[in-house]
């Protein structure tokens, strides 16, 4: 249990803001840009959605999507873009849907996971939705790449945490510790690529592509929960140790754990 718990947290701060860890990025841009140019960075974008049913007071908000390129050995390689629900979030069927823009130079990537917060006084806790999906960014191009829906329930066995252990009280009072995540991604594009014109005028003067990530695979993330990878894959899937998230502040005594 020991060994699974320091592979998870490894996993965990992958997915945080941290100085020297990676590169933060606000989102490619808002409803008053004017026009975009794809000629140096390319836009991504895809629709998050997290949620809990259990009528807690502990609404898990995501914070940070993590991108990496495979064998990430910087922060350069490794892309967090922050979000913020005040800004690019809108009600879709009475839940929180988060109209997330990504601009990242053409390439292989991976989206690695979402990190969030499920917080109410005085409790901070914390989760990572695990997503270790391939992702090919073409140039010049603004892509629709789906939708993740994750929805908490009770852990089962072995099944990979929706946050860590650690703070014990935060963790086990928010409902982190004890749960897991079923994560679907799904190409919504119908439905998405409109919400996302009518959220951000700009976007009706471009083309948008659709290419869709694989299904959500649960074994894959199962095995980065565990600290398990390809050899191809190991460096890039094999976070650098780290301190608390800078875009989810909260207090001292609720950093993710070293």
């Amino acid at each position: 249990m020991i060994t699974k718990l320091t592979r998870f947290l490894g996993a965990l701060v992958a997915s945080c803001i941290v100085t020297g860890c990676a590169t933060v990025n606000p989102m490619a841009f808002d409803k008053q840009t004017k026009a975009i140019d794809t000629k140096d960075k390319s836009i991504v974008l895809m629709t998050v959605v997290v949620s809990r049913s259990d009528g807690s007071r502990f609404e898990p908000v995501p914070y940070v999507v993590h991108v990496e390129k495979p064998g990430a050995q910087s922060k350069e390689d490794r892309q967090n873009f922050k979000i913020d629900k005040d800004v690019d979030a809108l009600k879709a069927n009475g839940q929180d849907l988060y109209l997330l823009r990504l601009a990242l130079v053409a390439g292989e990537y991976k989206v690695m996971d979402v990190f969030g917060m499920a917080r109410a006084f005085p409790i901070n806790g914390m989760f990572s939705v695990p997503l270790v999906a391939k992702l090919n960014v073409k140039p010049n191009s603004v892509t629709y790449i789906g939708r993740v829906t994750a929805k908490l329930r009770d852990r089962v066995g072995d099944e990979f945490r929706a946050g860590p252990v650690v703070p014990l009280l935060d963790q086990s009072i928010a409902g982190m510790s004890g749960g897991t995540w079923d994560v679907a991604i799904d190409n919504l594009a119908d439905q998405d690529i409109g919400l996302f014109k009518a959220a951000y005028p700009v976007l009706n003067n471009v083309t948008i592509e659709t290419a869709a990530l694989a299904p959500f695979d649960r074994a894959a993330a199962q095995r980065w929960w565990d600290g398990e990878s390809t050899p191809a894959d190991k460096s890039a899937e094999q976070p650098a140790k780290a301190t608390a998230p800078a875009a989810a502040p909260a207090p001292a005594q609720q950093a993710a754990p070293r």
